[in-house]
């Protein structure tokens, strides 16, 4: 590194915060334009410079150089680190990499632009089952951050549910109500769809928690609650609260009450595509409709999702084994024992 001229070594040092790159994002960090050539001269002079692609657009430095690079840096630039971070989540951010752009500016202590950030991605990310990446991030925000923000306060309620923390949920959410009751001007907002529905959220997340809880009269308040208060056109909170209602109808012995709610929920969640929670509803509507008597009907939810689960390919998802244990008890009822081993 000290044999580097002035300009390579400033641009290995400023660079060394990213773990990868490309030129369009050296530039942007930098405030240079020549990145394309940079990263070529490096390579050319096996500068551990490592390509991500065939294209050699994308690049990192090994992992140890990158360790040392940072090392220099915090010497030599002590109060331009947060700065270069600071670049590199915009350019990520402009560019569509949102993640990135979000570990970039927790790094940079960015938090206000991080916060917006994170409040953003809430919904993708907890319908793709990335819920715990999220919470990592939004548990990195100060407390300051998170409160005048509902939308945000509200997703990290939901957060805590998945992980199980039911106390801190409950906390969250009453943060997200006190911020509610504040002047518009005290609050901040980013993502305005979320706010919209922000009630029937509140209420949704209480009726999980209850249920999680074993407050089974709670669960059916809560969920009946946020039916109430879900837009006609948010079909993601009112499945939400549909399928609750249900499984709480279900662990209160009341079957004809939760097959209702459940077929209903059944059938929204097949236009979605989400098919792990299509395994799981399809088991329990199954069971239902075992238990009320009509055999037939179970065999014939299982048929259609299996349909959907094994038209995934090889790797098949997860629950799909008990699809097949449903059909083979049903076979076993009617006596059809080869049916049943196959």
């Amino acid at each position: 590194l000290r044999h580097q001229p002035e300009s390579i070594r400033s641009f290995l040092l400023q660079t060394a915060i990213l773990d990868r790159f490309c030129a369009p994002l050296c530039n942007a960090v930098t405030g240079r334009e020549d990145g394309i050539e940079m990263l070529d001269m490096l390579e050319r002079n096996n500068l551990f410079l490592i390509p991500l692609d065939d294209q050699r657009r994308w690049y990192r430095y090994h992992h140890l150089f990158a360790d040392v690079l940072q090392v220099h840096l915090t010497e030599a630039q002590p109060d331009g680190v947060a700065a270069l971070h600071q670049h590199a989540s915009l350019w990520y951010e402009k560019n569509g990499y949102l993640p990135n752009a979000i570990r970039h500016a927790l790094a940079a202590e960015d938090f206000e632009h991080a916060a917006g950030l994170i409040e953003q991605v809430w919904s993708a990310m907890d319908i793709s089952y990335q819920s715990s990446t999220w919470l990592g991030w939004a548990k990195a925000l100060p407390d300051e951050w998170l409160r005048p923000r509902p939308v945000l306060s509200v997703g990290y309620a939901w957060a805590l549910l998945d992980t199980g923390d039911l106390e801190a949920s409950e906390a969250r959410l009453q943060d997200a109500e006190r911020c509610l009751d504040t002047p518009a001007d005290k609050m901040v907002v980013v993502d305005k769809e979320q706010f919209r529905s922000l009630p029937a959220s509140i209420a949704t997340a209480r009726a999980y928690r209850s249920l999680a809880l074993g407050d089974v009269p709670g669960t059916v308040k809560y969920a009946r609650q946020a039916l109430e208060l879900t837009p006609e056109d948010d079909q993601t909170r009112y499945m939400q609260a549909t399928s609750l209602l249900g499984l709480a109808q279900y662990t209160s012995g009341d079957l004809e009450a939760a097959e209702r709610s459940l077929a209903d929920f059944h059938t929204n969640i097949r236009k979605t595509g989400e098919t792990l929670t299509l395994i799981g509803i399809t088991f329990l509507l199954a069971d239902i409709r075992v238990a009320l008597g009509r055999l037939h009907e179970a065999e014939s939810i299982y048929q259609q999702t299996l349909r959907i689960a094994t038209s995934q390919g090889e790797s098949m998802p997860l629950g799909t084994a008990d699809l097949y244990r449903g059909l083979g008890e049903l076979s076993i009822e009617w006596g059809e024992l080869e049916a049943a081993a196959q």
